[in-house]
């Protein structure tokens, strides 16, 4: 039986900075970054073994705490306003203004 820490859909932070970089660049001085994130889910374990990512390997998610994603956001060149939780703690939905350059 193969654990789902083997393998991640996006297991790296180099990706996630490098679509920052790429949103920072698009996102004028002032302008709002709406982000998600998903700290947590019930249903990890049951995802990986049913769901296949783009490439055809199993969905195997790497969850991000919420501390985590609020160090990379500012280093990309953001200010984060704010964000709402649900109920649950599973997702996340952050607010964040692009600073000058």
């Amino acid at each position: 039986m193969r654990h789902i820490s083997e393998e991640y859909h996006i297991s790296e932070n180099d990706q996630v900075v490098k679509s920052l970089a790429g949103l920072v660049r698009a996102v004028p001085p002032g302008g709002t970054l709406i982000y998600t994130n998903q700290p947590w889910h019930p249903q990890r374990e049951l995802i990986a073994r049913v769901l296949a990512n783009r490439a055809g390997k199993p969905w195997i998610m790497r969850r991000r705490m919420q501390a985590e994603m609020d160090e990379l956001v500012p280093r990309a060149g953001f200010e984060k306003l704010g964000m709402n939780i649900d109920p649950w703690g599973i997702f996340t939905v952050s607010a964040a203004r692009r600073l000058p350059a």
